[in-house]
Order: structure tokens, then C-alpha cells, then sequence
């Protein structure tokens, strides 16, 4: 018997994290109360060693890693980038 999974709705989202270095080894992480305020502080780094690296998104308790595509076609190439990280 094939059991379903519930569909992941980013819009139910209760808060955001994004993993991110920043010049050095320590691995940093900074939680918003919205997508578009993490990605304002993510387009205000303009440090040369930022780095982003994991985003998540809470919803019903549980902390989601999510990618963000550039487009809504997605093309082979990006699709073995997925499955590679």
C-alpha cells in the first residue's frame, strides 16, 4: 500500500533560518519572522566571505531545509546541482 506525504506549504511558514559564513569556520545562523526579511539581509551582505549555505522554514514545529531556484523552469543542470548538495 503507497502511504501519501502531506505537501509542505512554504506559506505556512512560522519563521525562516539561514546557515551562513561569514569570513571565518564558525558556521552562523539567523532566524526572521518573515522570507522577505531574510532575504533583505541576505541581498544586504556585500561582505566578500559571505557565503550562504541552508535555509529553512518552520512549520508545525519542524525545521524544513529549502532551496531557492531562480526560476520556476528548472533545467537538467539544476537538477543534478540539487541532487548533489
Amino acid at each position: 500500500m503507497k502511504t501519501f506525504r502531506k505537501k509542505i506549504r512554504i506559506e505556512n511558514a512560522e519563521a525562516f533560518r539561514l546557515e551562513y559564513y561569514e569570513g571565518d569556520k564558525e558556521l552562523k545562523s539567523k532566524e526572521f519572522t518573515s522570507y522577505k526579511a531574510m532575504e533583505q539581509f541576505h541581498n544586504r551582505q556585500t561582505d566578500f566571505m559571505y557565503l550562504d549555505l541552508n535555509r529553512y522554514a518552520l512549520i508545525n514545529n519542524k525545521w524544513h531545509r529549502f532551496l531557492k531556484l531562480n526560476s520556476p523552469i528548472v533545467f537538467q543542470k539544476e537538477i543534478d546541482f540539487i541532487n548533489k548538495i
